[in-house]
């Protein structure tokens, strides 16, 4: 019952935070910016997290990892992200707050690996706001105006899936996702003399539906295969995900104060390129965990309605992280307990302009603290820097704070008659 109630107070939260905005213009090309991770501890192990085996979170990149689910979990988490933008003459802050997502899970069979966990999370994001200025030579042939650019929405996935072990020791999973969402993009044209000139707003929105699947695999433990006693643990991981060609309902209309018209109504395919995802992770003494993760996506291969866009490539990222897990004893203070995370990573994003790719180097952190027996709060910190000012583009200083709650309940126990 607790659960339940905490799956409704979450679906009003993700309501009421879902039209924050950050004005990050990169953000207008392609679908948005991608989101690799939803929870605080996602981010603190980098955003990938493939071969991740906790059994009290709910990593969402390799299905695989569910077979160490050992109870009823559901987590959700709360993000702030504030952000200067700045180019070569000025620069601006601007931050949000919104929900970043839902996850449920429970195991099935802890003698086969089977967890079922379901799922709704952000795949990209859109938010930008920008100016521009146009400064007439002559005002009876072409008047002066300004132009409004403004973006938002993005692309959502909600998920089911489940885990196995399979023979040897593999552990494999597989999702069937739902992917949905709004892109709306506006422009607005307003005239320094709107006296004799009508002020327009055009707005350009996309709404996007299809599905797609995750399929996953982690290894068996390969120190005990190769009798490697420094660790206790060494896995490897993999998982791709792919997406099905979304199809995308169009529609362009104009709003002016005297009308208005529907400009054009079409429908498109959406075709975005497959994501793969592989790590390896050591554990030392059950206690210090080591994990580096690379993904892998080719936007250049993106088309939007059988059209490429020039300003993206290939994206891909590599994050190197490192988790502390105090073993459990009798008398431990709360403090004791917590866990601590931390890392870094470098991403080549996927956007490029003038020939010049879009870099991001991210520093995180983060930490559990327990509030019971199988329930932590957690908290997930990254401060990256993105872009350039080099060609008159903008660079991003951001930092990101989440915000989390896991919570854990024993289901679905036979009792001794």
């Amino acid at each position: 019952m607790r659960i339940i109630l905490i799956a409704v107070f979450s679906s009003l939260l993700l309501t009421a935070f879902s039209n924050a905005q950050n004005s990050s213009v990169y953000s207008r090309y392609g679908i948005g910016d991608l989101e690799y991770g939803y929870s605080p501890k996602m981010m603190g192990i980098g955003d990938l997290g493939v071969t991740q085996l906790d059994p009290d979170h709910l990593v969402i990149t390799n299905p695989a990892s569910w077979f160490s689910l050992n109870q009823t979990r559901i987590e959700f988490s709360l993000g702030y992200k504030g952000i200067n933008i700045s180019d070569n003459n000025r620069g601006n802050f601007t931050s949000e707050t919104e929900f970043k997502g839902l996850t449920f899970g429970f195991p099935v069979s802890r003698a086969y690996g089977v967890g079922v966990v379901a799922g709704l999370v952000p795949y990209t994001r859109i938010s930008y706001q920008s100016k521009g200025s146009y400064v007439s030579p002559d005002e009876a042939v072409v008047p002066s105006y300004d132009v409004f650019y403004e973006g938002k929405g993005g692309i959502s996935k909600l998920f089911l899936g489940s885990s196995v072990v399979l023979p040897f020791e593999i552990a494999a999973g597989a999702t069937l996702d739902y992917y949905f969402g709004n892109q709306r993009y506006f422009s607005k044209i307003e005239f320094v003399d709107n006296s004799t000139n009508i002020n327009t707003t055009y707005e350009n929105n996309h709404r996007s539906t299809g599905f797609g699947t995750t399929l996953g695999l982690i290894s068996p433990n390969l120190a005990d295969k190769l009798n490697l006693h420094s660790f206790s643990d060494i896995r490897l991981g993999l998982s791709v995900n792919y997406i099905s060609n979304l199809n995308s309902d169009t529609l362009l209309t104009s709003t002016s104060s005297v009308l208005i018209d529907t400009i054009a109504v079409s429908s498109a395919k959406l075709k975005i390129p497959l994501r793969i995802n592989s790590g390896v992770s050591f554990v030392i003494n059950d206690t210090y965990h080591l994990s580096v993760d690379y993904a892998y996506q080719p936007w250049s291969k993106f088309e939007f309605n059988g059209l490429k866009d020039n300003n993206l490539r290939d994206a891909q990222k590599i994050s190197l992280a490192f988790e502390f897990t105090p073993r459990r004893t009798m008398g431990m203070k709360l403090i004791e307990q917590t866990v601590w995370r931390g890392g870094l990573s470098y991403e080549e994003t996927q956007y490029k302009f003038y020939g010049k790719g879009i870099n991001q180097f991210s520093v995180f952190g983060g930490l559990s603290f327990p509030i019971g027996t199988e329930n932590t709060i957690d908290l997930g910190l990254q401060y990256a820097m993105r872009g350039s000012k080099e060609n008159n583009l903008l660079k991003e200083d951001f930092i990101k704070l989440y915000l989390g709650i896991s919570f854990g309940e024993l289901w679905f126990l036979r009792s001794d008659k």
